[in-house]
């Protein structure tokens, strides 16, 4: 065998004048194949960075639904204390215009006695001893804490 076979499956020699062709193809190739092998591993890494981006997105998407749902149950219960709240409003708003109703009713008797303070028959509010207890008790307006007189006239 030549020295020539003997370098590799029929390469020539480097001093002959096809030695440098075979000689830069084979750099080339060692070139390529280091090239691909890089884009290799670039291409494992950005693979393992989105598989790491996504577990992260992940993560964010389970805390954020977590949150919505917190967010959801706190509005959700805001609303019911909110209505109750309304119910309740409507209920004092009741109360009040009865009270000021009273309070007018309660201003305008008063007006009464004061204009015909001395005439019991046109204050029937008062009773004889002249308290206001009647008022504060109605059942018993018009009753005195006198006896009733018997007439003269008697059958």
């Amino acid at each position: 065998m030549s020295s020539a076979e003997i370098g590799g499956a029929g390469m020539k020699e480097n001093n002959s004048p096809g030695g440098s062709i075979d000689e830069r193809k084979r750099k080339r190739m060692i070139s390529n194949r280091e090239s691909a092998r890089r884009s290799r591993m670039r291409k494992q890494q950005h693979l393992d960075d989105l598989i790491k981006r996504r577990s992260e997105l992940e993560k964010q998407r389970i805390e954020i639904k977590r949150r919505i749902d917190v967010y959801q149950k706190l509005w959700e219960a805001t609303v019911s204390e909110n209505n109750a709240l309304e119910a309740l409003k409507a209920e004092m708003i009741k109360e009040l215009e009865s009270a000021k109703s009273r309070v007018c009713d309660f201003r305008a008797m008063e007006r009464l006695e004061t204009n015909f303070s001395g005439n019991r028959m046109l204050n029937p509010l008062m009773d004889v001893s002249g308290s206001r207890d009647s008022v504060l008790q109605p059942w018993q307006i018009g009753r005195s804490s006198q006896p009733i007189a018997a007439t003269m006239f008697q059958f």
